[in-house]
């Protein structure tokens, strides 16, 4: 639209000075045609501050009725060269009109004081000004031929350009050249100012007319103030701009350079003549000059040093950032990339349909390697792991290390469910390979815990952290080195866990916890209850009646098993000296040998109830063994026998057995798990591995009872291989208390 503007003005121009009949009509179609285009452009184009364009259109306004009511002097009431006149009243309207529009663009422009951009404005505008005080202020005012008034009306005219060039000045000056309307803005202040000047010169010298080509920059104001504010860029001039770099500085150089030679070279040319006239003049603007130069170098030093602190800065935010995203160690990201990253990759998801997956990776092994290799060869492992998960994942993944032996995987965008799994078996294969870690090779196996974003309730960087760490405590239950991918049903586990976790505690305060009793049976000769096992049940006020499985995990976790485990005790032994049980066999966790204190329980709990330590038989589980406080728990094993107690082994067989242990610690029972009764009758290798146990525990002088007895097969088979004990549903299952007695005696009056 705005090169439309200007080719049709440009014709009328051409029709301007081709028809000089029509002078009056074409002027004043082309000095009206600028301001419509003005205010076209506004309405057009919607600039934030349409005052400044308004005071622009005001300005043309003038100039174009300054105009008019000349031509009307001249062409209709045949005046010649009227000056100074009603046309120049109007005239002179136009600098102030012009310089407040082109100020308030400047105040918008830079909000923010900007010195050098000003100094450099007062540079251009004083070289300006010592050339218009040269060669028209000063003709002007030695003019002895015309009247004080038509002196002041003349030097009115550069006085009011100076004003516009100083504005303008600063306004090219405060932001860079960027756009064509701030361009054509300031070609139609040097069109003004240039026919202003010829205007002077000619009547200094000579005889003004109508028609010149001195008109052409008042044309020229016109037409490009016109076409500015038609640009789209012309909302530009009254928005912020950043301030000039360095590139910006060094455009400035050239006008500058030639501003500052303007004063020499106005001496030298004066210096021709026979008659020095404007030396002071001069030498004062060549003083000021000299002034304005020093502060600008000086301000363009620290502008320079600025930049340079603010790149100095800028470089020490990258590698802060880059350090607060980097695990030190691995070289992987660290919890706060993954966490930024997955935001991001949910939000797109979301967006997109799609779904964001993630891999949560724990090394199940790593501590045994920390504690007995070192620290530093953990480090080591760390580090080789960190290295194949990153060689395992596909381009576009993100591998972070969590912190201590967790790492994470942040799939790429897109990624689906199945590429997750098919990821999750590669590492489990890639980790399961052992490294080699100071010359020696250490296996270590991974879980892994798989999780998408719509397997959650929702779709925060938590709940699909959340739900991998859930997956990867199902992988981790299901016997470790494998994978789990989420599902819903995890999670209502956890919410269970959780509320067994907080029930605990009030459940042994308020008696929620009872005993039943499970007899052990002797097989060799009459059948005759030898004792009793207690087993705990947790009578919960929702979840009704709860087997040890459902909350002893639960227990140990939180180190709830200790007091528990102390109630037990406390209750059982009271209930075996009650109701005269043979003994009575009471579960210890390998919680409750940590802290010491286990051998004081079990002698008070057997003092409280006058019990007979013989009577009281504790029943451990192999991984006693493996537990950090095993010294502790041999110890006190050794002290409990030293008592009287007697110590069973339970689920003999299951884990880490070691013939070592039955030589070396005092036991007396071994119980053989349910796994190996279950099949004896229909497998003969399930029957030749209980016959091994069974005389193995007879050359040792130890007794066996067989657990998860329930069929008459089982029975006979066990008491034909010598089995002295057996428990399980074929003789009861665990009763309260109350029942004890009757099942005995059904127990004792039965068949052989």
């Amino acid at each position: 639209m705005a090169l439309r503007f200007a080719a049709f003005m440009a014709l009328w121009t051409v029709f301007y000075y081709s028809v000089p009949s029509l002078h009056l009509l074409t002027w004043t179609v082309i000095g009206l045609g600028g301001v419509g285009a003005v205010l076209v452009g506004v309405r057009r184009h919607r600039p934030s501050s349409r005052r400044a364009w308004y005071f622009l259109a005001g300005a043309m306004l003038t100039l174009v009725s300054g105009d008019t009511a000349y031509n009307l002097l001249t062409d209709v009431f045949n005046r010649v060269e009227p000056f100074p006149s009603i046309a120049d009243a109007i005239y002179l309207l136009t600098y102030p009109l012009a310089a407040a529009g082109v100020m308030l663009m400047v105040r918008r422009r830079s909000p923010l004081r900007d010195r050098a951009a000003l100094i450099d404005a007062v540079i251009l505008t004083t070289a300006a000004a010592l050339l218009l005080w040269v060669y028209i202020i000063t003709p002007t005012v030695d003019d002895r031929t015309q009247s004080w008034t038509s002196s002041a009306v003349s030097i009115a005219y550069p006085l009011g350009d100076v004003m516009l060039l100083a504005v303008s000045a600063r306004l090219a000056t405060g932001g860079a050249l960027r756009g064509p309307a701030v361009r054509l803005l300031l070609l139609g202040v040097v069109g003004l100012t240039g026919s202003d000047v010829a205007y002077a010169l000619v009547r200094l010298y000579g005889v003004w007319h109508v028609g010149t080509p001195a008109d052409l920059g008042w044309v020229i104001f016109y037409v490009a103030w016109g076409a500015a504010a038609l640009s789209p860029s012309m909302t530009e001039l009254t928005e912020p701009v950043a301030r000039g770099r360095r590139g910006a500085d060094r455009a400035r150089v050239l006008p500058l350079a030639i501003a500052a030679l303007v004063a020499p070279s106005v001496l030298m040319i004066e210096s021709l003549e026979v008659e020095l006239r404007d030396g002071p003049v001069i030498a004062v603007t060549s003083a000021v000059m000299f002034l304005l130069v020093l502060l600008r170098l000086y301000l363009a030093g620290r502008q320079t040093r600025e930049l340079d602190n603010r790149a100095h800065t800028r470089a020490m935010l990258r590698e802060l950032k880059y350090r607060a995203y980097r695990d030190s160690l691995t070289g992987l990201g660290n919890r706060l990339r993954f966490q930024d990253r997955a935001e991001r990759a949910l939000a797109r998801a979301q967006d997109c349909g799609g779904v964001a997956a993630m891999l949560l990776i724990d090394l199940d092994n790593f501590k045994e390697v920390n504690d007995t290799q070192g620290h530093k060869v953990g480090d080591e492992l760390l580090v080789a792991a960190a290295s194949r998960i990153a060689g395992a994942v596909r381009p576009g993944d993100l591998p972070v290390r969590l912190g201590g032996d967790e790492f994470a995987v942040l799939l790429s965008d897109g990624a689906s469910e199945s590429a997750a799994v098919a990821l999750a078996e590669r590492l489990i294969g890639v980790l399961a390979e052992p490294f080699r870690l100071s010359g020696a090779p250490v296996p270590v196996r991974a879980s892994i815990g798989v999780a998408t974003s719509p397997g959650g309730a929702g779709g925060t960087e938590e709940v699909l952290f959340r739900n991998a760490d859930l997956a990867l405590y199902a992988a981790k239950a299901d016997g470790k080195g494998t994978w789990r991918l989420f599902e819903p049903s995890l999670y209502d586990a956890a919410l269970q866990r959780l509320a067994l976790r907080t029930g605990l505690d009030r459940a042994l305060a308020v008696g929620e916890f009872e005993l039943h009793y499970q007899p052990i049976v002797e097989l060799q000769g009459p059948p005759r209850v030898a004792g009793f096992e207690a087993l705990v049940r947790w009578r919960h006020p929702k979840l009704g009646l709860l087997a040890p499985g459902n909350f002893v995990p639960v227990a140990e976790e939180t180190g709830q098993i200790t007091p528990i485990g102390a109630w037990i005790l406390r209750r059982a032994t009271a209930d075996a000296a009650a109701a005269g049980f043979g003994y009575v066999a009471v579960n210890v966790s390998p919680h409750q040998f940590s802290g010491g204190g286990f051998v004081d329980t079990v002698r008070s709990a057997l003092r409280a109830a006058d019990l007979p330590a013989d009577r009281l038989t504790v029943e451990i589980t192999e991984n006693v063994f493996l537990h950090e406080a095993t010294a502790d728990a041999l110890a006190d094993l050794q002290r409990l026998a030293m008592l009287g107690v007697r110590i069973a082994i339970d689920d003999f067989g299951t884990g880490y057995s070691s013939i070592g242990y039955l030589r070396d610690l005092k036991f007396d029972v071994i119980k053989a798990d349910k796994s190996f009764v279950d099949r004896i009758a229909d497998k003969k290798d399930h029957e030749r591995l209980l016959r091994g146990i069974v005389h193995v525990a007879a050359t040792m002088d130890l007794a066996v009872v067989a657990e998860g007895v329930e069929t008459i097969a089982q029975r006979d088979l066990l008491r034909d291989m010598g089995c002295a004990y057996a428990q399980g549903f074929f003789y009861s299952p665990a009763v309260p208390l109350a029942e004890t007695s009757g099942v005995r005696a059904a127990i004792e009056m039965g068949e052989n």
